[in-house]
C-alpha cells in the first residue's frame, strides 16, 4: 500500500529543481569536466555560465565560459590563442528526480545544435557526443 501512495507522489519539476542545485551542479560539473584531459595541453582554471539552460527531454544544455591555461612548459605555452576562453556546453542529466553530470562539454557548438543531437537519438547515449 505505501508504494501505491508513493506513486502518487508528484514528480519534481526539472526546471524547478535545476534552478535549486545550479550552483552545486556546475561545481560537480566543472571538477569533472576539468580532469578529461580535453582539450590537450590546457588546464581548466574557471568557469561562468553565459545563458540560460537550454532543456531537451531529460537533458539540460548550458552555454558556460571556460578559462583554460596551457599546461607548463606544455606545447601550448608559447600560443597566446591557448589563454583565450572557449565557449562550451554544459550537458546535465535528469534522472529519477535528480540533475546529474558526467562532466561533459561539448565543444564548438551551440546548446541548439547540441539539442538536435539529441533530438535525433531521444537523449544521449551511453557515448560521448563530439568535443
Amino acid at each position: 500500500m505505501f508504494h501505491w501512495f508513493r506513486s502518487l507522489r508528484r514528480s519534481p519539476d526539472p526546471h524547478v529543481v535545476f534552478a535549486r542545485d545550479g550552483p552545486a551542479l556546475f561545481q560537480d560539473w566543472f571538477r569533472v569536466a576539468s580532469t578529461s584531459g580535453k582539450p590537450k595541453g590546457l588546464t581548466w582554471v574557471r568557469y561562468e555560465p553565459i545563458g540560460e539552460p537550454h532543456f531537451a527531454h531529460e537533458v539540460a544544455l548550458v552555454p558556460v565560459l571556460v578559462h583554460f591555461e596551457p599546461v607548463a612548459d606544455g606545447p601550448l605555452a608559447d600560443v597566446p590563442q591557448a589563454w583565450e576562453p572557449r565557449a562550451v556546453v554544459a550537458v546535465f542529466q535528469f534522472i529519477r528526480g535528480h540533475w546529474k553530470t558526467d562532466g561533459r562539454a561539448v565543444f564548438n557548438l551551440t546548446p541548439q545544435q547540441v539539442a538536435e543531437q539529441v533530438e535525433k537519438m531521444g537523449k544521449f547515449r551511453g557515448d560521448h557526443p563530439s568535443q
